[in-house]
């Protein structure tokens, strides 16, 4: 197994619940993070229309190992503050974890964008090192949500506020 993790963080001009409702709409990341994220499909959703569980596809490019991955997604939802996707298990002996889990907290006329991206996955060779990656998708996801948000995204990888 091996195991993925990093963080980002970033400031945007968007309102918190701009930045939330775009996080919680989990439907829609094909439309924004589709380079990651191909697939949003089955979801289930609980009595408030919240997303509960969703069928994912992703692809991940950021190794010498591409792969497609389709997984179950549990879905928990605490409006406004955050959002976390969690990998379901296909069974007890399934090891694989993925987490992505978006917090935002708003700020002095801004709203703080963080995230945490955590995996273990069997499809990576455990002895081959991928320093960075975890961070890279961490940091390539916040962006395209930055991007979606009205905001840019500086050299280097570092988001910028949008002024909004």
């Amino acid at each position: 197994m091996k195991h993925l993790d990093g963080r980002a963080a970033a400031v945007v001009g968007a309102p918190l619940g701009t930045c939330f409702s775009l996080v919680a709409a989990i439907e829609r990341y094909p439309g924004w993070c589709g380079e990651y994220v191909r697939e949003v499909t089955d979801i289930e959703r609980d009595d408030d229309g919240r997303a509960q569980r969703a069928h994912v596809r992703v692809h991940v490019a950021q190794s010498p190992f591409a792969k497609n991955y389709e997984f179950d997604a549990a879905v928990r939802i605490d409006p406004p503050r955050g959002v976390q996707l969690s990998r379901v298990p296909s069974g007890p002996s399934d090891l694989e974890r993925l987490s992505l889990s978006w917090s935002l907290v708003e700020g002095e006329g801004t709203r703080i964008v963080g995230l945490e991206f955590f995996a273990t996955v069997s499809f990576l060779p455990r002895l081959v090192p991928l320093p960075g990656v975890g961070e890279l998708i961490a940091r390539t996801l916040l962006d395209f949500a930055v991007h979606a948000l009205g905001g840019s995204v500086a050299p280097a990888g570092r988001a910028r506020s949008s002024g909004q």
